[in-house]
């Protein structure tokens, strides 16, 4: 297998929709950066389709490879985080593994690396473009696996503020770049006649697009059944389409509502241009997933934000005037005011959003390349 000059990285090839986009836009973002280099993509599945979706053959690299490469890029996302709960003797081993510091551990587990002949994937430079960094549980192995990797960036462009926040209590000292998310350089995935466009007069049955998943993570249909009575009563008012960002872990919930239409991302089978202008159909979206709102944004359409995770949040915060956010339990009358309220945003309003974080994205952008070419 020929070694690649760049490998991308992040949550790549395992057919997320939100995920795709991160990793087109990295692949555009490795382009401008080294024009005519040899691009790999990380990934543990064995799916052909990221090739079709950029336009390119790109090279696979499964896990454990040990090569050194001249530039790693992690695209967007957040996967520096744990909120499982972990037994005590975990959070024994790792109070004691951590007793003296975070860049002790890491100098110490580097250092064990090389004894045994085992390094990580290197690269002469690693960037990160719009990374999430959340939380770890005590306890959380997932910790003491990111800590070293965030030691060797070069250059990190975290996607808000609280990521910021978030590294600093980690004790890992990075030169850090607040920006926004990746996906909001919307050109580089979003068709020009599908951005931002303007939204509709409003029908008498507006057309929601319900983008939900498993809730908590392999628990099924758990959530859907729980939600399926505000379900039933949106049905009353509003023409409701299941949307599936990621059908393999969507799967409880796409079995729990088979009694209404579904639009699911199959990017063997799709595409990209196809899919969004299924979801520019609606006229508003009920998203537990962050890229729901951001790309429904993008198109030009609200957002009302199921707050599952503290993520979803945070991308209330990118987009306050283009969203509205409610608590997963809450009741019909409560989402059913908010998806009205939001229909009333006016298209200003959304473009002033994406704008300001697309603006935000490229600033962060800019300087990360200003860094790799001083």
């Amino acid at each position: 297998m020929k070694k690649p000059e760049v490998v991308l990285v992040g949550y790549y090839g395992r057919g997320n929709f939100g995920d795709d986009i991160l990793m087109i836009t990295a692949h555009k973002v490795a382009r401008k950066v080294l024009p005519g280099s040899t691009i790999g993509i990380r990934s543990s599945a064995d799916r052909p389709y990221p090739a079709r979706l950029i336009g390119e053959d790109v090279i696979p690299i499964p896990f454990g490879t040990r090569d050194r490469h001249r530039l790693i890029v992690h695209g967007g996302g957040g996967t520096f985080f744990d909120f499982s709960p972990h037994p005590v003797p975990a959070r024994i081993i790792n109070v004691a593994l951590l007793a003296g510091g975070a860049r002790s551990f890491v100098m110490a587990e580097n250092t064990l690396r090389s004894l045994v002949k085992k390094p990580r994937m290197s690269a002469y430079s690693r960037i990160g473009l719009g990374i999430g960094i959340g939380t770890f549980t005590p306890g959380s192995r997932k910790l003491l696996a990111a800590l070293p990797l965030l030691s060797e960036f070069d250059h990190l462009w975290v996607r808000d503020l609280g990521s910021k926040e978030n590294l600093a209590k980690l004790s890992v000292a990075l030169p850090v770049i607040v920006g926004s998310d990746l996906a909001f350089l919307l050109e580089d995935w979003c068709p020009p006649e599908l951005t931002l466009q303007p939204q509709r007069s409003r029908p008498a049955r507006p057309r929601v697009g319900v983008i939900l998943r498993d809730w908590p993570p392999g628990s099924g249909a758990c959530f859907a059944d729980a939600f399926r009575p505000v379900m039933e009563a949106l049905s009353v008012n509003y023409d409701l389409t299941l949307v599936s960002f990621d059908p393999a872990t969507d799967i409880g919930t796409l079995c729990a509502f088979p009694d209404y239409p579904q639009l699911v991302w199959q990017p063997e089978s799709m595409e990209l241009r196809e899919f969004l202008t299924f979801l520019s159909e609606h006229d508003v979206f009920l998203t537990s997933r962050a890229h729901g709102a951001i790309c429904g944004a993008c198109l030009g359409r609200p957002s009302v934000i199921l707050e599952i995770e503290p993520k979803l949040a945070a991308v209330h915060a990118m987009l306050p005037a283009a969203t509205r956010i409610a608590l997963p339990h809450s009741d019909a009358k409560t989402i059913s005011r908010q998806i009205d309220e939001a229909l009333c945003i006016s298209t200003g309003c959304l473009m002033r959003d994406v704008i300001h974080n697309r603006e935000l994205s490229e600033k962060a952008l800019n300087t990360i390349i200003r860094g790799l070419n001083p």
